[in-house]
């Protein structure tokens, strides 16, 4: 009897204490921790110089693994493609797909063979392989930087896998959302603002992406980035070697005019028959140039606003009021242009409240 009795008062205890415990772990998740001692950071030395072709080459020593990366990085500069928009980004990607001397088949069998890596986009390469097999991955790298053959079944096969990939995105409210947050931001007479679509690449030929190519794929606008386990002398040798031969040529920057910030606040809305969620997306253009004295301080409030999980836009509409999963917000620097973006999926019925 007595045993019974401890029992039941030990539960009246234990119900008694559960909202005080609640409560603590309430106070407890609302109030951050105490921040640690600033973190020191050391900077890798690095190493800068130029081939005469106007080749800008940098090395970082990194020699903990016997690993090291490659980027051959061309500093396109953004330009209207009109009635073309992707052409840049079809090019990119057909880079890889075949030299004059190679076809997507022997590069890709090249690069396996190694245990090696590489990828193309419009603006450059990228290449990572064990340090022994340096000089393999370099002489695929340059063929394919150098001598690109543009197959034409190459080409109409990845036309039809990118026109697959955007009538997927037009049943995305997401993709929706940030095509017309984009053109808000840009407007339509700005690179950033132009929207590659089914129609513009259909209109793409396999000659345009060549022209591309020639006009922009030019030493005296490109980096030679080598990373990881190899020297200075040794990256030096390997970009006259298989880069000192790249001509040089002028490369036009058109001009455009910096979007500005919109006089007042615009609303866009797109409807989307039987969506569950509305997505919010709250841009605008944002003048800050990589290098800017104010890009730290601009970074790091914006992370404390919505740049992590325990940021405030994530726990005012998500832990204080679940009107979401996430709420995140993004600030970009940019040498033309660069943006800011807070955005989230809600449910439809707390769109409203979400934004107040």
């Amino acid at each position: 009897m007595k045993y019974r009795l401890f029992i039941l008062s030990l539960c009246f205890v234990m119900a008694a204490m559960v909202p005080a415990l609640q409560a603590q772990n309430e106070d407890f998740r609302k109030t951050p921790p105490k921040p640690g001692p600033a973190p020191v950071i050391q900077m890798g030395d690095y190493e800068q110089f130029t081939l005469p072709n106007g080749l800008t080459v940098i090395v970082v020593e990194n020699h903990k693994i016997p690993r090291v990366s490659f980027q051959v990085f061309v500093d396109v500069p953004p330009h209207l493609e009109g009635d073309k928009a992707g052409t840049a980004d079809l090019a990119g990607q057909l880079l890889r797909m075949g030299t004059t001397t190679r076809t997507k088949a022997e590069i890709d069998e090249a690069v396996d063979f190694i245990g090696a890596s590489l990828t193309s986009s419009a603006n450059g390469l990228f290449g990572s392989a064990l340090t022994k097999h340096k000089d393999a991955l370099l002489d695929v790298m340059a063929d394919v930087l150098l001598h690109p053959s543009f197959p034409e079944d190459q080409f109409e096969k990845l036309k039809r896998q990118t026109i697959s990939g955007l009538v997927q995105a037009e049943q995305d409210p997401n993709a929706i959302a940030d095509n017309v947050g984009r053109v808000l931001r840009y407007g339509k007479d700005h690179p950033y603002g132009e929207l590659t679509t089914r129609e513009t690449v259909e209109n793409i030929t396999v000659e345009d992406c060549r022209q591309f190519y020639e006009r922009n794929f030019k030493p005296n606008i490109s980096y030679f980035i080598a990373v990881g386990d190899i020297t200075a002398d040794e990256v030096r040798a390997i970009a006259e070697k298989y880069f000192g031969d790249w001509e040089a040529d002028r490369v036009a920057r058109p001009d455009f005019a910096t979007p500005s910030l919109p006089d007042q606040t615009r609303v866009a809305f797109v409807n989307k028959d039987g969506a569950v969620q509305s997505v919010i997306n709250i841009t605008h253009p944002v003048e800050l140039q990589p290098g800017h004295p104010d890009v730290i301080a601009a970074t790091v409030t914006n992370s404390l606003l919505g740049g992590f999980f325990g940021s405030r836009l994530m726990q005012n509409l998500r832990e204080q009021h679940g009107y979401t999963y996430g709420a995140r917000s993004a600030l970009s620097p940019d040498p033309y242009v660069g943006a800011f973006r807070a955005y989230a999926s809600v449910r439809n019925e707390v769109t409203d409240s979400s934004m107040t």
